[in-house]
């Protein structure tokens, strides 16, 4: 063992690094931030002055309110890459922060009994019946375009593979909702009609659907944060009479404003359809 004379105790480590006794343990179990030597006998840890700016460092990122996980990603990267995680870190914060301040917004008017703040307009359209090749995968709903882009491109992959003709652009099927917790999701690959069922390709058939539409803003898209949209869908079939079917899709629409769309099929109410 090093000659402990010339190390830090923890407590005088925990001193200089304005970091707890507790945090210093728990950092030496998760492998971020291990002791120069641990006395054999009494079980004691003692720490190096060179460890010093990797202690005030990850007390920092602490108070970034990273997760372990994410610190010992900065801590353990190397050269350049420990700065752009930290860079990618901040920029989920500040999304996380948005996020909250939109929910705040929200429950701040649902306490009020007013209506949220409004939405680009509802619209109708007719869905044709359309073959799809599925690719099923979870996503949280930060990595939601990233995690689809993937799958869609593997899914088009399989089904070019096994002869399929694409017949549309991919979309998303949300399953769940998406959530900062791994939702089910699928890659939809529109097909034309195949002649048999290839061996390893999940197809489904979507029948003929009147749906409703709306486009969600670019900052909601980029990063799955579908609730208001999602909501405000809902809210339009309820006071109609409608009733929503199946699970709602999101397509992302190309160009540079990173815009998305979520349709959702719904089944019309009676009194709707004496009126046509």
């Amino acid at each position: 063992m090093r000659d402990v004379s010339r190390l830090l105790s923890i407590g005088e480590f925990a001193a200089a690094t304005q970091l707890s006794p507790k945090a210093l343990r728990l950092y030496d179990e998760q492998h971020i931030l291990r002791p120069a030597a641990v006395d054999a006998a009494s079980g004691y840890r003692y720490y190096s002055r060179e460890q010093i700016a990797l202690g005030r460092l990850i007390r920092v990122l602490r108070d970034m309110e990273l997760p372990l996980a994410d610190v010992a990603e900065v801590v353990t990267a190397t050269g350049a890459r420990a700065e752009t995680l930290l860079h990618q870190f901040a920029l989920e914060s500040e999304r996380r922060f948005a996020r909250q301040q939109r929910a705040l917004q929200t429950a701040t008017a649902l306490l009020r009994q007013s209506a949220p703040a409004e939405l680009p307009a509802i619209t109708e359209r007719e869905r044709a019946a359309v073959t799809i090749a599925v690719q099923p995968f979870l996503a949280e709903r930060r990595f939601l375009r990233e995690r689809f882009q993937s799958e869609a491109a593997k899914a088009q992959r399989s089904t070019a593979a096994a002869g399929l003709a694409s017949a549309g652009e991919p979309f998303c099927i949300l399953i769940d909702p998406p959530s900062d917790e791994d939702g089910r999701v699928e890659a939809a690959i529109p097909l034309a009609a195949p002649a048999g069922m290839p061996h390893g390709i999940t197809i489904r058939q979507l029948p003929a659907a009147t749906c409703a539409a709306l486009v969600v803003p670019a900052a909601d898209a980029g990063i799955g944060d579908l609730t208001g949209a999602l909501d405000a869908l809902f809210d339009w079939f309820d006071r109609r009479g409608h009733r929503a079917l199946d699970a709602p899709a999101l397509s992302f629409l190309g160009g540079a404003d990173g815009r998305a769309e979520l349709t959702w099929a719904y089944e019309a109410a009676a009194s709707a359809l004496n009126r046509r």
